[in-house]
């Protein structure tokens, strides 16, 4: 169990991708952080699995949508018991150089406005740190293992 952040590169724009129900959304070439948490059935190496897989049988998470026309550049996870993800998008709404893309996305079973942020360049390593750090630091949440995958 635990959370994680998804760091996607778009190499070229997407006008007009359908991502399941939510509807029709253009993506600007760029980078993309798509903040996440698995605390059902295989747990979080299931899930990460899950997303390293740009294939999928059937795209179950607005997530898929866009995976399928990204490169996975990185994964960053943390194993806690302590639910993360809306500690992490809160960060990521109010830092500076990252915008929402798309409301709704991925949030469907939270109160965050999105799950997905967006930002042209590619983010340098101190600001997943920045993000993902704070809210652990912050809440106290007791033990956790930070895991990086590249």
């Amino acid at each position: 169990m635990g959370s994680y952040i998804l760091l996607l590169h778009l190499l070229a724009g997407l006008p007009d991708l359908q991502v399941g129900r939510l509807g029709r959304y253009a993506f600007a070439p760029g980078y993309y952080l798509y903040v996440g948490s698995a605390f059902g059935p295989g747990g979080l190496q299931a899930r990460l699995r899950h997303h390293e897989r740009r294939d999928k049988p059937r795209l179950h998470w607005h997530i898929d949508y866009l995976r399928v026309h990204t490169d996975l550049l990185a994964i960053w996870a943390v194993t806690s018991s302590q639910r993360l993800e809306c500690h992490w998008c809160a960060a990521c709404r109010q830092h500076p150089r990252l915008s929402i893309p798309v409301l709704g996305f991925g949030a469907s079973d939270t109160s965050c406005r999105s799950h997905l942020f967006y930002l042209p360049d590619p983010p340098p390593p101190d600001l997943l740190a920045e993000i993902i750090l704070a809210p652990v630091i912050a809440l106290g949440a007791g033990e956790i293992r930070l895991d990086v995958y590249t």
